[in-house]
């Protein structure tokens, strides 16, 4: 009964609600992640491999140790960051600055200099890579930390990542139409070979690099300068004493909950990482015949697919948290997913290439899901380690939830990039691969993501905070805090 009535609507505080006005200016700084992150990810194979033939070994390694860099700093900046006492805040002055920082130095990444071998380019693009991860970093990990400290109440945690859902997912619509976008006319340069004017990503992605520095440096200042930290101003956090990073980390993975999230996070990612990357080669050589125009344009179109579900079910996704619970709704979401990855033996066919595009549906519904879900039960976690600790550690379990993002891409870039080197794939081929290379493609397109999908599923049944169970811990906080 008691069960069962946890799941009843409940009225919110007047306290507890975040007013439309925050949750939108918070909002505002998901665009940045994602194009701070994907674009770099959607555009290196198109990019590196297929128009400058870089090895794809040299692409996944590439990817990899950007994401590795990135994971390293972030629990170092997630300390400095809970650590921090200052008259604006502990999270406030980082993403303002960081925001500035990571702006100008994006464009740097792209306009590297004509005529580098290979590995000349790999290093540039890591240098400049990790330079810009950094500034990033400097205004990620207060920016995550600040979502967990906006509202203590269960649901309401659920609906200020939902605002954010729907900035984010719309970037990801354009993210989705990058790759298309650099081949315009517009950015055409001239060959060398030929003197006849010919399309270049990378001549595209240097001049969208400038306007995406400027959006980065727009949208990123917004939630230093509106949203502001609900508990900085408290005794609990004034009369905090700081926090020391190793002791952190310790106590942050002594958590149960948080380290099984982390477990499922973690599989589901590797998943999907090889998912969308393979994807890609599978969609264009297989299925399209090498034709990069319309295979951008069919990126496009899975982009609009995507976008139309992921807008749609974001809010049945957080009507279905209030009344089923976010771990069952982040288990259809897994469901969803799943079932993306193992019907694309049938759905990837060059007779019928718009079939394709029924996987992309199911990816978009089911990753509403997954990133409304995630975040707000990660606050969840926040709440039981205070309980446990004394300490408002938001920074830590922002940098450590942020470190296993980058470390499960890290594992899918570095097995994709060999893998699709291992099917026996070509560049310089075009859409003219061997039957059994494309064979291979295929077999790996389908094995490798079902399995760690399976295994994030498996691990989903043991990650569960039940309203009830938050209810408790919040009423235990409060009477502790009245007591500070």
């Amino acid at each position: 009964m008691l069960k069962r009535a946890a799941f009843k609507k409940t009225v919110i505080a007047h306290g507890d609600r975040v007013p439309f006005t925050k949750k939108l200016a918070y909002a505002l700084g998901g665009p940045v992640d994602i194009l701070s992150v994907w674009v770099l990810v959607s555009i290196a194979y198109p990019l590196f491999n297929m128009e400058l033939q870089m090895r794809p070994l040299y692409v996944s390694i590439l990817l990899m140790s950007l994401r590795l860099w990135d994971g390293i700093i972030d629990p170092i900046m997630g300390c400095i960051s809970d650590n921090t006492r200052t008259r604006w805040g502990r999270r406030r002055p980082y993403i303002l600055v960081g925001a500035i920082l990571a702006g100008l130095a994006y464009p740097l990444i792209w306009f590297f200099p004509a005529g580098l071998s290979q590995e000349g380019i790999l290093l540039w693009v890591i240098g400049f890579g990790i330079l810009f991860y950094t500034c990033f970093t400097v205004w990620a990990m207060p920016y995550q930390s600040l979502l967990m400290e906006m509202t203590p109440d269960y649901n309401e945690r659920t609906r200020v990542t939902e605002i954010r859902g729907y900035f984010q997912t719309i970037t990801g619509f354009v993210n989705g139409w990058i790759w298309w976008i650099t081949l315009r006319p517009m950015f055409q340069v001239q060959s060398p070979e030929t003197g006849e004017m010919v399309a270049s990503t990378l001549n595209g992605m240097r001049e969208l690099s400038l306007y995406i520095g400027v959006v980065i440096i727009v949208l990123g200042v917004i939630p230093a300068i509106f949203v502001k930290e609900r508990y900085y101003e408290s005794n609990l956090t004034k009369n905090q004493a700081k926090v020391n990073l190793f002791r952190s980390l310790k106590e942050t993975l002594s958590n149960k909950t948080f380290v099984l999230l982390c477990a499922f996070t973690l599989f589901f990612l590797l998943g999907t990482a090889i998912f969308d990357s393979y994807g890609r080669y599978v969609g264009t050589y297989y299925v399209l015949g090498g034709d990069w125009d319309i295979a951008s344009k069919f990126a496009g179109y899975g982009t609009v697919v995507y976008t139309v579900f992921s807008l749609a079910f974001i809010p049945i996704f957080r009507w279905l948290s209030e009344h089923i619970g976010k771990t069952k709704c982040l288990a259809i979401s897994v469901c969803m997913v799943l079932f993306s990855a193992a019907t694309t033996w049938w759905t990837f066919n060059p007779a019928y290439p718009y079939v394709m595009l029924i996987n992309t549906v199911f990816i978009g519904a089911g990753y509403a899901g997954l990133w409304l879900m995630i975040p707000s039960m990660q606050i969840d976690v926040v709440d039981i380690d205070e309980l446990k600790t004394g300490q408002r550690r938001e920074g830590s379990f922002a940098a450590i939830f942020s470190w296993i993002l980058k470390f499960s891409f890290c594992i899918g870039f570095l097995i994709s990039g060999p893998l699709l080197e291992w099917t026996g794939f070509d560049a310089a081929l075009g859409g003219d691969q061997p039957a059994s290379v494309m064979r291979n493609m295929r077999i790996g397109y389908i094995a490798v993501p079902v399995t760690a999908l399976v295994l994030a599923l498996g691990l989903l049944k043991f990650v569960h905070v039940s309203p009830a169970r938050a209810a408790e811990i919040r009423e235990q906080l409060e009477a502790r805090r009245g007591q500070v």
